[in-house]
């Protein structure tokens, strides 16, 4: 038998652990900037604050191809009308632009700082394929999508595919892209994981696109007749007539590629569609089950909460959820997804929703919500969700119930970070000045965020 001195050594050693993996962050999955220059790259540098960076004005949308090495990360910058690229380094997370041209496309070639591209103008949203071959970029100015091959090797530089084949607009953009429809103000991209298909949320249009993609070279085609589209009222016959779609800004694809689902803020609601998986054709589900809104739009969708001006929508690895970010509710919606069916249904009482204020006893209570317009899960284990709120500048932190679905902020300043610490509320952070997107790395090691108003992306630590 071991000794009582023997029995408290080990015991204090096991708390000498516990105490440094909470510090870690380990327990908890806190977030934490890197240290000075490391922790963001903004166009200016920001007084010294950060890395000197270029084509990030009005930095919007980030992502990183979902492969093993996540060697790369990309921003969609609409202030610049470009796309912004950066290596990784895996160890750590810290980010360096491509030297020359090969650190930005934009529209116009930004006076030789930039590769010149094309249907760029106004670029807010990038997505990359999960393989890592592709990335496809939405410009509601050019109201298209742009479409870039990615280099397999260490610099992961993109580049524009030839022709038409580089974009897919509107109106053809005097036959310097592809002619498509339903892409007036292209808002957001989705691909789904099997790499088929391309599917583009267009605000202007109150639609939801569909491409069939060349997984040789990523060129999409947009499907034939209204199996392209589906839009608010058919668009005069060229798509398919859906409901909930006024304003569509964002679209996601589930990980089982059954179903796709669409952010409304003009509608309130979320669209709920099934998913051909050879075709890539979306069908909305009958009845209620095709959408769910704030009000019910008068029995059409299913009656949700916290979904005034809902922007964007995730679906995580899973599939057991969907969250939702509502900016004119301060708040975030949690729901049920049923993998079979695709079919939404909203957590009972406070578990369905967390808003700035609880909305009258309606939600939990959270904070560093007010305005909330974007919503992510951790990209490895779903784990954790992180939502951006650019009118206050700031970041919010949950742990997800993988089972149930449930959301839990973490306590004390670990639950949020943001530009001024938000009043003691948050943890205080820097160059996230109209924080407005969010990804996580691939290994989950790092957390990105683009923040518009501080020109920058910001680099954090990550661990579960």
């Amino acid at each position: 038998m071991f000794s009582t001195k023997v029995i408290g050594l080990i015991t204090f050693f096991l708390v000498l652990s516990f105490l440094a993996m909470l510090a870690q962050g380990s327990v908890s999955g806190v977030i934490v900037q890197l240290n000075g220059t490391e922790g963001c790259v903004s166009e200016d540098g920001t007084g010294g604050e950060c890395a000197d960076g270029k084509a990030l004005i009005g930095a919007n949308s980030v992502a990183t191809p979902d492969e093993s090495s996540g060697r790369n990360v990309y921003v969609a910058s609409p202030g610049s009308n470009a796309i912004a690229v950066f290596e990784r380094a895996n160890n750590v997370g810290v980010l360096k632009q491509l030297l020359g041209t090969k650190g930005c496309i934009s529209e116009d070639g930004t006076g030789g700082e930039c590769a010149d591209g094309k249907a760029l103008s106004g670029v807010n949203f990038v997505a990359a394929t999960h393989d890592g071959r592709n990335v496809y970029a939405a410009s509601p100015d050019s109201n298209a999508v742009a479409v870039f091959e990615r280099a397999r090797g260490i610099s992961g530089a993109l580049a524009q595919l030839p022709g038409i084949k580089a974009c897919i607009s509107e109106d053809g953009t005097g036959g310097e892209c592809a002619d498509g429809r339903a892409l007036s103000g292209a808002s957001s991209v989705a691909i789904s994981r099997d790499g088929k298909h391309v599917y583009v949320a267009s605000s202007g249009s109150s639609a939801v696109a569909v491409f069939a993609r060349s997984r040789s070279n990523g060129a999409i085609m947009q499907l034939s007749g209204t199996d392209g589209c589906i839009s608010e009222d058919g668009s005069g016959g060229e798509c398919a007539d859906g409901k909930a779609l006024v304003g569509a800004s964002s679209v996601a694809v589930s990980q089982d590629g059954r179903n796709v689902y669409v952010a409304s803020p003009g509608s309130n609601a979320i669209a709920v569609f099934a998913r051909d998986s050879e075709t890539g054709v979306l069908t909305q589900l009958l009845g209620a089950a095709g959408c769910v809104s704030e009000d019910g739009s008068g029995g059409e969708c299913a009656n949700g909460k916290a979904l005034l001006g809902v922007n964007f929508v995730d679906v995580p690895r899973d599939g057991n959820n969907l969250y939702v970010a509502s900016p004119d509710s301060n708040a975030i919606a949690v729901f049920a997804r049923n993998r079979g069916t695709g079919v939404l249904t909203q957590l009972l009482g406070t578990k369905g929703c967390i808003s700035e204020d609880g909305t009258g006893g309606e939600c939990a209570d959270g904070k560093a919500l007010s305005g909330v317009n974007f919503i992510v899960s951790s990209t490895r284990d779903g784990g954790h969700i992180y939502t951006a709120s650019p009118s206050i500048s700031a970041v919010a932190v949950f742990d997800r119930n993988r089972k149930t679905g449930v959301l839990s902020q973490f306590a004390g300043i670990d639950g949020c970070v943001s530009e001024d610490g938000t009043g003691g509320e948050c943890t205080d952070g820097r160059a996230l000045s109209g924080a407005s997107s969010i990804v996580t790395s691939p290994h989950g090691h790092n957390v990105y965020i683009v923040s518009e108003s501080s020109n920058s992306i910001t680099v954090f630590e990550r661990t579960d």
